[in-house]
């Protein structure tokens, strides 16, 4: 099985609904109140041990966000991930553009340069509106170019913001190139702390779907649940970290952490 799944992760690489444990690294505040423009920086490890025989996986970011003082935002990042012995390099680069006082529309992409495992590339854009009582309702259209295969996605969520927390939900519906339409749930709780500290909670169930080239499907139930959490040490330091576990069906175990070093200007 395991050199069967390798190859299978290497090859018609069709995700329906990847419940991955990585977070990404500099995070858009939704509907921020405009304040003076900031600067972010953030360099980031990951680490991931795989039980069943796989060998360890691991990735390399380097992330950078800058706000302007009426609340536009963009953001892009350098990375480099390593599964099944070879590395695969890309870069991504995204915007968040405030329209009036309730919305805002973010549009994404991400390259990868000669991709084994990880998609060619995604375009993904996503829409914000802010509702009353602190709720904020979103949606977003995710397309993913594997190198034999295609995935669009669609999000549905919601969150509420009460004192000091944060509760979210997503429902993602996919259409997988060549299988079927797998459907997942994602959870998340934070609790902010000294301004923008915060520590979290995320946990998440769903299918993931992959067409093989005999025609077949490859269909495997994945669950994933993570702490994850940014401290402030000053006004220009912070330290992120993340823990999680995920797995992949009856395949293997992923147990993961995540530290990076954050700076402001």
């Amino acid at each position: 099985m395991t050199h069967a799944y390798r190859a299978i992760g290497k090859g018609s690489r069709a995700v329906g609904w990847l419940l991955g444990l990585s977070v990404q690294a500099l995070a858009v505040a939704p509907l921020a109140v405009a304040s003076d423009a900031r600067t972010e920086m953030e360099v980031s490890q990951r680490y991931e041990h795989l039980d069943s025989g796989f060998s360890s996986w691991q990735a390399q970011r380097i992330d950078a966000q800058h706000r302007t003082a009426t609340g536009f935002t963009w953001y892009g990042a350098a990375l480099r991930e390593r599964r099944y012995g070879d590395w695969d390099e890309g870069v991504e680069a995204g915007a968040a553009l405030p329209l009036g006082q309730n919305w805002v529309i973010q549009p994404e992409v991400g390259k990868t340069f000669g991709a084994s495992f990880l998609p060619n590339w995604y375009a993904d854009l996503r829409i914000q509106r802010l509702l009353s009582d602190g709720w904020l309702g979103h949606v977003s259209l995710r397309r993913t170019q594997y190198e034999e295969s295609q995935v669009d996605r669609l999000a549905l969520g919601g969150e509420r913001y009460w004192g000091n927390w944060r509760g979210a939900y997503t429902l993602n519906i996919s259409d997988v190139e060549g299988a079927g339409t797998p459907v997942g749930h994602a959870l998340a709780l934070d609790r902010y702390y000294n301004d923008f500290s915060f520590v979290g909670i995320r946990a998440s169930i769903g299918r993931e779907e992959e067409g093989l080239p005999d025609g077949k499907v490859f269909t495997s139930s994945v669950s994933s649940f993570g702490v994850r959490g940014r401290h402030w040490l000053d006004a220009h330091w912070a330290v992120a970290w993340d823990l999680g576990w995920l797995s992949q069906g009856d395949i293997y175990n992923r147990y993961g952490i995540q530290l990076g070093i954050r700076r402001a200007f």
